[in-house]
């Protein structure tokens, strides 16, 4: 991808959330990967409300909708900054997390802040099969992730 590519595909995210609001950006996002669920999560005290969330097999679930901070794999994202599985019941680092499998089994996340520093949630690809993400696609979100911060309360 060239940086001529970049600029280009960051207009058009720029351009979704500003005229079709952030679900189509979400899904704009989504298409660039294999994941079926691609969201932004808030922190709310001690958990994660889902806000926001493009599902590609438009399948209501309500196991979405909440999800206790220290359960989460967000909680990783939250402290580092960036938090990747391709396999959870295969990735001996989250042994604790396998009541999750069924669920999610493959996460990328990244956390979302203020401009004062402080944590608004995570913008994270998540699905029920095992997938990776692109180290390319990777370096895009880091630069496009921050455009949601002003369309979120």
């Amino acid at each position: 991808m060239s940086e001529i590519d970049l600029t280009a595909q960051t207009a058009a995210v720029r351009s979704v959330l500003a005229t079709h609001g952030i679900r189509r950006a979400l899904a704009l996002l989504n298409d660039r990967t294999q994941y079926r669920y691609t969201a932004i999560y808030k922190l709310s005290g001690n958990a994660l409300r889902a806000e926001h969330v493009f599902d590609r097999s438009s399948e209501y679930r309500t196991w979405l909708k909440a999800v206790p901070l220290d359960k989460s794999f967000c909680q990783h994202a939250i402290e580092q900054g960036e938090f990747t599985t391709t396999h959870v019941s295969k990735d001996k680092s989250l042994m604790s997390y396998r009541p999750y499998v069924g669920l999610v089994e493959s996460y990328y996340g990244r956390l979302l802040t203020r401009g004062s520093g402080t944590p608004y949630g995570t913008f994270i690809h998540f699905d029920l099969e095992p997938r990776s993400i692109d180290a390319r696609e990777v370096s895009f979100l880091k630069q496009v992730t921050p455009l949601f911060l002003d369309y979120l309360e």
